[in-house]
């Protein structure tokens, strides 16, 4: 499930198609991932939105996304919040917002069907602001933050861990009985050190390459 989002852009589909599932089908999509890429993961857990995270930013970013995305479908969506969740978020607004919600609340009995597209269309709405950079991630949370090439960036570290544990193979004791023993032993730390280092940038060589490669066919099509 992973690897065909191992492109550029690649998280964010795969961030928005989590947001947009419904509780039990999001966990089965989480579990599948978490067995095949445990980083991957984790960023989707880190990076990805939910109404309950959407209320609880400051004023002044609900007020931009409550002028951007579906007033009727924001309001439908507030019915989702447990009672002091949705007490907080009013306390958030103008007195003349405030109002305004709560008579729309009032006059609405909407379905938990309906609840529940109202909360998946605000999210995935929401997410359009941050994609297009009309709200700024890093000013909200910086962990929300997908930098560029970011699924180039993924797994790096665990690649590079990998290879550091092959070469070093099984752990040894070094003994500190003698100063030439301690010597030799900071020598070899510098030598690994050394082989890791050239080992990241051959990664870097590569992907570097593949980028290459891609751009080359991209230009060919067009």
């Amino acid at each position: 499930m992973v690897d065909r989002y191992k492109k550029p852009g690649g998280f964010v589909q795969l961030v928005q198609v989590i947001e947009t599932c419904n509780a039990k089908k999001r966990e089965q999509f989480m579990n599948i991932i978490a067995e095949e890429n445990p980083e991957w993961a984790e960023a989707l857990t880190q990076k990805s939105i939910s109404f309950d995270k959407i209320v609880s930013w400051s004023p002044e970013v609900i007020l931009e996304i409550m002028a951007s995305v579906n007033q009727l479908a924001f309001s439908v969506a507030l019915k989702s919040l447990a009672p002091e969740h949705l007490e907080t978020f009013i306390q958030k607004l103008s007195p003349q917002d405030r109002r305004k919600i709560e008579m729309t609340l009032q006059e609405m009995n909407p379905t938990p069907n309906e609840i529940g597209a109202s909360v998946m269309k605000v999210i995935s709405e929401t997410r359009g602001l941050l994609v297009q950079g009309s709200i700024k991630a890093e000013k909200i949370d910086p962990q929300l933050v997908i930098p560029d090439e970011f699924e180039a960036k993924l797994g790096k570290s665990a690649r590079l861990e990998a290879a550091a544990l092959s070469f070093e193979g099984p752990s040894t004791v070094v003994s500190t009985a003698a100063n030439g023993a301690v010597a030799t032993a900071e020598i070899e730390k510098l030598q690994k050190r050394l082989i890791l280092l050239s080992k990241e940038v051959q990664i870097l060589k590569n992907e570097n390459q593949v980028m290459k490669d891609k751009l080359e066919k991209i230009k060919k099509i067009a």
